[in-house]
């Protein structure tokens, strides 16, 4: 099997860890992995966020991070996929164990932040009012150079590891084995479920997109992402649900087919199941929260 898309990050001779901008029509959307931990804040753009087994929205104003060798990828939403894009614009800050010096994670004063570092092999969102505060940094990061900068790095990791306002991307770990197992077939199945969720999607056509028979398929999908196949593919309905009743005016018993559901029941159950409310009572939630931190 060809193995996952492994990146190394560039370095520069300037700097001991990378300060990256990036502003283009859409996010890179390849299944990938690198050894450099990775914070991201979100300028503009929205989608879709797969972190380890994870599958969230993101949208402007995030702020996460990816731990070490963590399989991730950003899918921006259709729109920003055809002509007129609005185009996406994200900073990202990557920095490896040793970056800073062989050993300089495991002295004594930087204990609180190894543990924190150690978390984010699920992936770290934060969110309510701390999120401005670290996007603020983040900014002020991109200005600076030399110590300035590098103090700067050493505060926003110090906040992340006090910070309270979290949430986990993914629900588990991911070992060195598992990454290495990751590859370019699944990179193509979810590209494939991401195009066609809409649509009553047959196990056979997913195990054929992965080459595999049926019964083969579901156990290299269950290993790789802790998950059946089945139970992805409603998650995923149920991430671009969220998205139309975060954004939209849209009956709840149209977007249940829009996302590929044949009946309401089906749809209120799954939906519930995944995010713990019924579509009305989510829809609410959002709109209270959404008013908290504008």
């Amino acid at each position: 099997m060809r193995k996952a898309l492994s990146f190394r990050i560039p370095k520069t001779e300037q700097s001991s860890f990378r300060v990256q901008i990036d502003e283009e029509a859409y996010f890179y959307d390849r299944l990938h992995y690198h050894p450099e931990w990775q914070i991201t804040c979100i300028q503009k753009g929205r989608g879709t966020l797969f972190v380890g087994d994870g599958i969230n929205r993101f949208q402007e104003g995030d702020v996460f991070v990816v731990g070490s060798n963590v399989p991730h990828l950003l899918k921006s939403d259709p729109i920003y996929y055809e002509a007129d894009s609005p185009g996406i614009y994200a900073i990202s800050l990557f920095f490896e164990l040793h970056s800073f010096g062989k050993g300089f994670f495991d002295i004594p004063e930087m204990q609180q932040i190894r543990a924190f570092l150690d978390l984010t092999s699920r992936g770290i969102r934060i969110f309510g009012e701390m999120k401005i505060k670290f996007q603020d940094l983040i900014l002020e990061i991109v200005k600076q150079n030399g110590f300035q900068r590098f103090q700067n790095l050493l505060t926003t990791l110090y906040l992340f590891s006090e910070c309270k306002e979290i949430e986990f991307l993914s629900n588990s770990s991911f070992t060195e084995a598992q990454r290495e197992a990751d590859g370019e077939r699944l990179n193509d199945v979810l590209q494939f479920s991401l195009a066609n969720y809409q649509n009553n999607i047959m196990l056979e056509e997913a195990a054929a997109v992965a080459n595999l028979s049926v019964s083969a398929f579901c156990r290299y999908f269950k290993v790789h992402t802790r998950k059946s196949y089945l139970q992805f593919l409603n998650e995923l309905r149920i991430s671009a649900a969220c998205k139309l009743l975060n954004e939209q005016e849209v009956n709840i018993s149209q977007i249940c087919y829009d996302v590929g559901y044949n009946n309401l029941s089906n749809f209120n159950r799954h939906f519930k199941k995944v995010t713990g409310f019924t579509p009305s009572a989510y829809q609410k939630k959002y709109e209270v929260r959404s008013t908290k931190y504008e």
